[in-house]
């Protein structure tokens, strides 16, 4: 009986280049993923109480890492016209 990781070394070694990029990132992005979540049950763990949400406090986390160059780009109505930015709405000029 052949491990999982065994099995996935066998598939990847018959898989296209730009499949096993994508397998890659995925697998990176799930790392990710593990260690930001370990870090916050350490943090739960430790009884450390935040003044937001779980999803909130993570939402904070990420914008914090966006230069405020690039926010300033953001157009300042688009809350407002979010449908006229994605889809080509009229914009609400309210």
């Amino acid at each position: 009986m052949t491990s999982a990781k065994d099995q996935l070394i066998q598939e990847l070694d018959q898989t296209p280049d730009f499949v096993v990029q994508e397998v890659l990132n995925f697998l990176l992005f799930i790392k990710v993923r593990l260690k930001h979540k370990n870090r916050e049950d350490q943090t739960s763990s430790s009884q450390q109480t935040s003044s937001l949400p779980p999803f909130l406090q993570f939402v904070e986390e990420i914008s914090a890492q966006i230069p405020t160059e690039e926010w300033a780009k953001l157009p300042s109505d688009l809350s407002k016209n979010i449908d006229h930015y994605l889809y080509g709405s009229p914009k609400d000029e309210e």
